[in-house]
């Protein structure tokens, strides 16, 4: 009996012994996943990327302004003059649309507040691709759907009952019988 108790006695610490390292590699690879370290040949790969990224992006900026310098250099002085005055109209007109899409969302964000509008929802509109007349009709519709939630809250809230104050005490003596009555109503 002696070296079977032994047996089972060395079993049951192999066991233990085993569910302590699963336990433990377990939460080795939780640590392992939670904080990931990098070999330095990765970092290097990394970092040689976003370079490469970096340098094709300053390469193409660079073709660009070549390719229009090129342009430019085969042009007469006439033509030239035209196509600066090109360029410049449509700066112009891009700074006039973002000035007019600012005043714009600032218009619709004061009528917006005044009719109780969340604004949330007008900041989700593209004012420059919008016109005055688009925003009102949004206006509208972002206005009665406001008004439906608000009714929907409020009939929701109205619905429960009423707490009771103490007010409704029935002061009245009743005998045993009228109040059994009363109660079976």
């Amino acid at each position: 009996m002696d070296d079977e108790e032994l047996e089972e006695n060395n079993n049951s610490e192999e066991v233990v012994e085993n569910n302590a390292q699963s336990n433990d590699a377990n939460t080795n690879d939780e640590k392992e996943k939670k904080t990931k370290t990098y070999s330095r040949d990765e970092v290097n790969k990394i970092v040689n990327a976003e370079k490469d990224k970096m340098k094709e992006e300053i390469l193409k900026d660079i073709a660009n302004k070549q390719a229009e310098a090129d342009k430019l250099a085969q042009m007469d002085e006439n033509q030239k003059k035209d196509y600066r005055l090109q360029e410049a109209l449509k700066r112009a007109s891009e700074a006039e649309k973002k000035l007019n899409a600012r005043d714009l969302e600032t218009e619709t964000m004061k009528q917006a507040n005044n009719k109780g509008i969340p604004l949330d929802l007008v900041q989700t509109l593209d004012f420059e691709k919008e016109t005055a007349e688009s925003i009102s009709k949004k206006l509208e519709i972002f206005e009665k759907t406001a008004k439906q939630v608000r009714e929907k809250a409020i009939s929701e809230f109205s619905k429960e009952d009423a707490p009771q104050t103490g007010d409704n005490v029935d002061t009245t003596e009743l005998s045993g019988y009228e109040k059994f009555v009363k109660n079976m109503k």
